[in-house]
């Protein structure tokens, strides 16, 4: 497998990562925001239907798990790959 190759399927990972983490991000704070206050619940969680909470939840939750694995990979990269940034 030729360098070119890694780096362009590395490239294609970190986008397609960092998107899946905006798209989460976007639907917990834009798409199932809440109506009466705030980005972040705090109180007004009692007021908020279950099925708008447990949505919220999953998504914050795919969110961590996102990140979560982007961070992983980040610190193994550099062993997948074998990349040498020295040449």
């Amino acid at each position: 497998m030729n360098q070119y190759f890694k780096r362009l399927l590395d490239l294609l990972i970190h986008i397609g990562i960092i998107s899946s983490a905006f798209y989460a991000a976007f639907q917990l704070f834009g798409v199932f925001k809440n109506s009466e206050g705030p980005i972040i619940l705090f109180k007004s969680a009692t007021n908020i239907s279950m099925e708008h909470l447990v949505a919220r939840r999953l998504y914050a939750l795919e969110f961590w798990i996102i990140t979560t694995c982007y961070i992983v990979y980040l610190g193994m990269r550099q062993r997948i790959w074998n990349f040498d940034d020295n040449k």
